[in-house]
């Protein structure tokens, strides 16, 4: 899902033509026997320019397979992003953990969401890019089956959990008094997430497995790829383009759009998870004329500064669901061409596949760099732990400066005690 597993290198179409006329002509040539009779290794009768030993035969495959320059840039921002995002991911989720005021129902999906992201960029990430660039999986049928459904996994994690921050935040702002989202509501959420991300992408666990592309006994150009007919891979890619993008997405879309016409038109805080910020106060008077009963609600001054509160966060929050869109937009419109229309495999769309997969890691990467520029915990939390971590040592010695003085002064209060008691027991 983080991308085509039937893709294709700049030269891979290139190369196999060359690589399938090599085994073609090696396979109806005839050996020769040298001049004492003996076979010799190196064919001597080849019908095309392309018959070669078995020695140059495999240093052109390991040529072949050699990263060009674009593919060593393209290695260079997946290590960028594996460093930003393993890094990022953790202070998420060792920020709310260390802070319990920032421990609220938002908070706890989007620790679920840097979780995911962290795991896969740990776990999917390395051997991914190696697939990318040497168009070989190295690393057998049960780590394809695995690797590339847990990829599926986290996409619809992430995708699942930011549609359910939006249902979320929509009962809270728009409707704050029909429903109240509680910690232990939002941990069983977190838990249907993931059963249902297990079982939404459980095919690919099933058909995904190692397939090679050359008629040779050998690892290189091996891939890992569906094995069920093409109609099958058309129909599952469709399902999963509408059900994981086209359908969250719409609705995503709808929520934030009534919570930005709630936050930004009307004066409405609004409460179903913060009890101890409660902003509002209400003075009930009744008059009773015709049976009708007047209510007058005043509203506090620290109302205004919870509207701007959740006006911040409804931002940060629909940035990260436009980035999301962004950067998993091109994989799925690739997807969607192949599967549909047919799309032509040509260098200009093997580079454009390549930057998508990209694209979909980077995204893991991305979600911490916006809570830090867009929440002032987040961000306050990042540089407490950034500042710990890099000042330990001073911070040790400072300490232990503080508690030598400390046991110091005690020492001198004692002595001195011990003094005065000496003095009183002389005089008496």
């Amino acid at each position: 899902m983080k991308g085509d597993h039937n893709k294709k290198n700049f030269r891979f179409d290139e190369g196999l033509e060359i690589l399938d006329m090599v085994v073609s002509s090696r396979g109806n040539s005839n050996a020769t026997p040298d001049e004492n009779g003996n076979s010799s290794s190196m064919v001597q009768e080849c019908s095309n320019e392309y018959c070669v030993s078995d020695e140059d035969y495999l240093a052109m495959i390991q040529e072949y397979i050699f990263p060009s320059w674009v593919e060593w840039i393209l290695i260079t921002l997946h290590l960028l992003v594996f460093v930003v995002g393993l890094v990022g991911n953790a202070l998420v989720c060792v920020s709310v953990y260390r802070n319990h005021s920032m421990r609220t129902v938002t908070n706890y999906f989007i620790v679920n969401l840097a979780f995911a992201d962290f795991l896969v960029i740990l776990v999917c990430l390395p051997p991914t890019v190696l697939w990318d660039v040497t168009e070989t999986w190295f690393f057998g049928s049960a780590l394809c089956k695995l690797v590339l459904y847990f990829q599926s996994v986290s996409v619809s994690v992430s995708v699942l959990t930011l549609t359910f921050i939006s249902i979320d935040r929509w009962y809270a702002i728009c409707h704050p008094l029909s429903f109240k989202s509680t910690a232990a509501s939002s941990k069983g959420t977190i838990l249907l997430i993931w059963a249902v991300s297990l079982v939404i992408v459980l095919p690919e666990a099933v058909v995904l497995d190692t397939r090679q592309n050359v008629p040779l006994d050998m690892v290189y150009l091996t891939d890992c790829t569906y094995t069920w007919p093409e109609a099958n891979t058309r129909c599952y890619q469709l399902f999963l383009l509408v059900s994981l993008y086209v359908a969250p997405f719409l609705l995503m879309a709808v929520a934030y759009y009534q919570i930005a016409k709630v936050l930004w038109n009307r004066n409405i805080p609004g409460s179903s998870e913060t009890n101890h910020y409660q902003s509002r106060t209400t003075v009930t008077s009744s008059h009773r004329n015709g049976g009708t009963t007047c209510r007058l609600v005043t509203v506090n001054p620290s109302c205004e500064g919870q509207i701007q509160s959740r006006r911040k966060a409804a931002k940060m929050l629909i940035a990260v669901v436009v980035i999301f869109g962004i950067c998993y937009f091109p994989v799925h419109l690739i997807n969607a061409l192949r599967y549909t229309v047919g799309l032509p495999q040509t260098k200009v769309t093997t580079f454009f596949s390549l930057v998508s997969h990209w694209l979909c890691y980077a995204n893991s990467s991305i979600n911490p760099i916006i809570y830090n520029f867009m929440n002032a915990k987040f961000r306050k939390e990042f540089q407490n732990f950034l500042c710990c971590w890099c000042c330990r040592k001073p911070n040790l010695t400072r300490s232990e400066n503080t508690t030598t003085g400390a046991r110091y002064r005690f020492t001198t209060s004692v002595t001195q005690m011990e003094n005065i008691n000496l003095t009183t027991i002389e005089r008496t």
